[in-house]
């Protein structure tokens, strides 16, 4: 959890109006989908509600999607039977019973009207891109239907670009009725706030020099900033009051090699996937405009895809793309509302361009 969240208001302002509405024991009309390439600070907005929630005495559970891999696992979430039926686990042996024969069989719709028929919950599914289809349409059937009773439960799913491609999976069309709101690199004068306010809130000034470096080299990416901030701060050296010249040098040093080991991994998921000239040709193309709309998006992979001896029909340059957005490579802030690829860091494509280079 970072010390600051800069540049979510909007997401914020939605999450506190449903809080609010469900401490009052009403019900809501719409789930909260959050949804963004991976590190720009989704699992830090779940921990933020968490607190918030928590705040109200409204109860929060987080489930990781990849914990998630039958129904049952949910109930046991919900149930919170999980840690110690863990614990207790070694008298199995002498044949104890862990839980009752209707705790066993009991479903994901009873285990959540349970829960707030005693009090408001949140439920918050982090990773929500790699949920189990089946557990998900059950999951959005039951909510769907207690917010049809008017129970007060508000619930946030949080994943990366593939995430409406997987509800949809689903096949419950109602969740296409929630509000979804995209995580994207934050602006500049955000990505200054995510490192200036925690400085000054510790009376520790942080110069412009400084700031101005860790931004420009960010891109505005919260994961990037997380490093910056992480490398100015100087834990060991806490008690200066300001950030010296030696701390940004040395700030920066280490910034880079968390960064090129960052991008490393990316270049690698290009690779096992064949799309680093796909990737190439796009760097390209995004190296004089800022976005592109899907036809060209769609003119430069089918051009690529053709140079490279591969498929390039219509059905070819949509995986290429859907896999491209998959990464983070490009992303579409609108969140389906709009036809507008940016890419998704614009240093991570320099690095790719050289990666791919003959030496």
């Amino acid at each position: 959890m970072p010390p600051f969240l800069a540049g979510r208001e909007a997401q914020q302002r939605a999450v506190l109006n449903r809080l609010d509405a469900i401490q009052a024991g009403n019900g809501l009309e719409d789930d909260l989908v959050f949804c963004g390439p991976r590190g720009n600070g989704k699992t830090a907005m779940l921990l933020w509600i968490r607190a918030e929630a928590q705040a109200r005495c409204i109860r929060a559970v987080i489930v990781s999607a990849g914990r998630v891999m039958a129904e049952q696992d949910l109930v046991a979430k919900l149930a919170e039977r999980r840690r110690w039926i863990d614990r207790l686990g070694w008298i199995l042996w002498m044949g104890l019973q862990r839980s009752s024969p209707a705790d066993q069989t009991q479903t994901l719709e009873e285990a959540l009207g349970k829960q707030v028929r005693k009090a408001p919950l949140a439920l918050l599914i982090d990773e929500a891109h790699i949920l189990d289809v089946r557990v998900g349409l059950s999951l959005l059937s039951t909510v769907q239907e207690l917010r049809g009773q008017g129970a007060p439960l508000l619930m946030v799913l949080a994943g990366t670009p593939g995430l409406p491609e997987r509800l949809d999976a689903t096949q419950a069309t109602f969740w296409e009725r929630s509000e979804a709101l995209p995580f994207e690199r934050l602006q500049a004068r955000d990505a200054g706030d995510a490192i200036r306010v925690p400085f000054e809130a510790a009376e520790r000034r942080i110069g412009s020099e400084a700031l101005g470096r860790a931004i420009a080299e960010s891109h505005g990416y919260p994961y990037f900033l997380q490093i910056w901030g992480k490398s100015l701060w100087g834990a060991e050296d806490f008690a200066r009051a300001a950030v010296t010249s030696d701390d940004i040098r040395r700030a920066g040093r280490e910034f880079a090699v968390r960064r090129d080991r960052f991008y490393g991994l990316r270049y690698d998921e290009l690779k096992r996937m064949g799309l680093v000239g796909v990737a190439v040709a796009l760097a390209d193309a995004y190296s004089s405009k800022p976005q592109l709309h899907g036809s060209e998006i769609d003119d430069v992979l089918e051009t690529a895809l053709r140079r490279a001896g591969r498929p390039s029909d219509t059905e070819s340059v949509a995986e290429a793309l859907s896999r491209l957005v998959s990464v983070g490579y490009l992303w579409n802030p609108g969140v389906g509302l709009g036809d507008r690829y940016v890419g998704g860091i614009p240093s991570l494509m320099d690095f790719v361009r050289e990666s791919a280079r003959p030496d």
